[in-house]
């Protein structure tokens, strides 16, 4: 019963009723209608291509399923400089090359210039591509900043396109009174993906993948599968296998209805307020730390630095925060990750730790000083 395939209803009928009630919670958080609906998948790469795959299907002019890709003008997806890997490798997937993808300029926060949407979109027409999508962040990966969804869901409400939100992270802020307003406009947006076991506290791996019109769930795979199900052309929102990648799929839903059952949204709300805070917490001590320099004010639970010690030139200070993440690696006290913001290297920590203090926080910039002075001074 807890390992069953719920590809078809037969074999998961319990497990299937549950991922249906999660998919209705995270639809109403989201502020989408009673008509949304979707499902559970293996992560949010996968997430992402099931929706540009029906973003194709939908506003391919069509039927690009049964026919394929024919001799028409190249497609394209619009997204930002600080999309996630996996944008760019799904519509590689999907076939469009280096043409498919549109990069749109970032703002000084990171976030999508939703004003150069319209320039890039008349550049793409003049040379004949045709844009069908446009992929918001929420939120950017290296940075943790969101894209403006409202202006985006503007732009592509004039242009008839399809906006996908890359919520794998930040979307659950949905659930938070305090942090909703960082996702307002996504109520708009014609599909998004969630990330349970990021910033909401369920174990890896579980993904939503929720379409605000329902029905459109089952254009990105229409197959014929007599043995599995009765009638294949019935949307039949109890055998996922008709509308996920996968067919065998565990069961994902359970983790998060247990957490839903047990301690309800509220839950969910509390452990994303304390993360975010504690990224507002760990920006003011970086900013009063004269030897450390903040990238940006964090909008999530991301926060990006650098140590800048007195007397360093610009010019080694990648190397320097190379070397330091390098040493506090090895000694096993910390665990944070370097990224490469416009050429520079930065240290990265996401918290996702509720627990963790003020103290904390103080002893790993410490414990960087400590390294700095016992292999470079």
């Amino acid at each position: 019963m807890m390992n069953a395939g719920l590809g078809v209803y037969e074999m998961g009928s319990p497990l299937i009723a549950l991922e249906k009630i999660v998919v209705q919670e995270v639809a109403r958080a989201l502020g989408y209608p009673a008509s949304a609906d979707g499902m559970l998948t293996s992560g949010g790469s996968l997430g992402n291509l099931t929706a540009l795959l029906a973003a194709r299907q939908t506003r391919a002019g069509y039927d690009i399923w049964q026919e394929g890709s024919l001799q028409t003008a190249p497609l394209a997806v619009m997204v930002s400089e600080e999309s996630h890997y996996c944008v760019e490798r799904a519509i590689r997937i999907l076939g469009w090359g280096d043409k498919g993808l549109i990069k749109v300029p970032v703002d000084a926060a990171f976030r999508m210039r939703a004003d150069q949407l319209e320039a890039k979109f008349q550049e793409a027409r003049d040379q004949g591509i045709r844009v069908l999508a446009v992929v918001a962040n929420a939120c950017s990966t290296a940075t943790g900043s969101y894209d403006p969804i409202a202006e985006m869901a503007d732009f592509c409400e004039k242009y008839n396109l399809w906006l996908h939100v890359d919520g794998a992270h930040g979307a659950a802020v949905a659930f938070s009174s305090q942090y909703r307003p960082l996702v307002t406009g996504i109520e708009r947006a014609d599909s998004v993906v969630l990330d349970f076991h990021k910033m909401l506290l369920t174990p890896a791996l579980s993904t939503a993948l929720i379409f605000k019109q329902g029905n459109l769930s089952y254009q990105t795979f229409a197959q014929q599968a007599s043995y599995l199900w009765a009638d294949d052309q019935q949307a039949e929102w109890y055998n996922l296998g008709k509308r996920t990648f996968e067919c065998t799929k565990v069961a994902m839903g359970l983790r998060t209805y247990v957490l839903l059952k047990a301690y309800g949204p509220a839950l969910w709300e509390q452990y994303i307020d304390r993360c975010y805070d504690l990224g507002q917490v760990f920006a003011q001590i970086l900013r009063e730390s004269p030897d450390f320099t903040l990238l940006l004010n964090p909008m999530a639970n991301i926060v990006c630095f650098r140590y800048t010690p007195q007397g360093w030139q610009d010019s080694g200070l990648s190397a320097l925060n190379h070397q330091i993440r390098q040493h506090l690696l090895e000694s096993g006290d910390f665990y944070i990750v370097q990224t490469q913001i416009q050429g520079a290297i930065y240290l990265r920590v996401t918290l996702l730790n509720p627990f963790t203090k003020t103290e904390d926080l103080l002893a790993l910039l410490t414990k960087i000083r400590t390294i700095h002075q016992k292999y470079h001074s």
